[in-house]
């Protein structure tokens, strides 16, 4: 993987806050979240890419009235962790993962390219192939929950939490974890969703696990077998699923640093207990 780099391009500003002129496609983009614009991109070299980035704050969305919403998370932490994830599992496994291209930051937003992996999510399979596919899912997360680490977090420095954790929380909560937490700490994905599972159709081999912006050293319990079933990475009332997070919060409370004593009582108690 390419170093990370940086080019000294300054942010656009807002002006006036309440317009909201770039929160439009640009050539290549595919589609924008509240977090992230995608695209999909070819090189010089003939090679088709994907790219994801971070938005600066004039492409944040806004509701009607003019309030702007900012992403739930810090995500230009996550895209930095996501490249810095790759690199590891790559690294330290056999887990087939994305080949990233290259990282940097520009103009206030952070960047990741990869080369596009070929091959359909496994959430577009026949249940029957699909059920050839999770046992291969099931034999990474065995490799993966094989590494282990002391320390709690990211491959940033931070908590770069699961999305179910993160959106119950104060926006941009930062968490710090004591240095002898009560659990054993395992690699997790944390967004092990079938559209994050990337197969050939007709050998049903995974080509590559992708979105790694939420991985990091976490007890077991935070990966959620969400490949089991289509859809996001949340509980889900189509499935009668009940919400994992509550159980999250109590584990986070017992590994927070002093400095982050109390995280728990700073959760929306609406949306620990949401099913969506």
């Amino acid at each position: 993987m390419a170093e990370q780099s940086f080019v000294d391009t300054p942010p656009v500003p807002r002006t006036p806050p309440e317009h909201n002129p770039l929160r439009v496609k640009d050539p290549g983009c595919e589609y924008i979240t509240f977090e992230k614009k995608y695209y999909k991109l070819v090189g010089q070299d003939g090679v088709k890419r994907f790219m994801k980035r971070s938005l600066s704050d004039v492409e944040w969305a806004m509701r009607d009235g003019g309030r702007i919403i900012p992403p739930t998370y810090d995500v230009a932490v996550h895209v930095r962790n996501e490249a810095a994830a790759i690199a590891y599992v790559r690294a330290h496994t056999d887990i087939p993962v994305p080949n990233v291209v290259c990282s940097f930051d520009d103009g206030g937003r952070t960047y990741l390219i990869e080369d596009e992996v070929p091959g359909v999510s496994m959430a577009d399979l026949p249940d029957d192939a699909k059920a050839v596919v999770m046992k291969e899912v099931e034999a990474h997360i065995r490799t993966l929950q094989s590494v282990k680490r002391t320390a709690m977090g990211g491959f940033c420095g931070v908590a770069c939490l699961p999305y179910r954790l993160a959106c119950v929380l104060p926006k941009y909560e930062k968490v710090a974890f004591r240095p002898d937490v009560p659990y054993e700490l395992v690699l997790c994905h944390n967004d092990m969703s079938q559209h994050n599972i990337i197969v050939d159709p007709e050998t049903l081999k995974i080509n590559a696990i992708i979105d790694w912006e939420f991985a990091g050293f976490y007890p077991k319990e935070f990966e959620g077998a969400f490949y089991k079933r289509p859809g996001a990475s949340v509980a889900l009332a189509k499935y009668n699923e009940v919400s994992d997070v509550p159980h999250l919060l109590n584990i986070l409370e017992e590994c927070a640093s002093e400095e982050s004593k109390g995280v728990s009582q700073k959760a929306d108690s609406s949306l620990a207990t949401r099913v969506w």
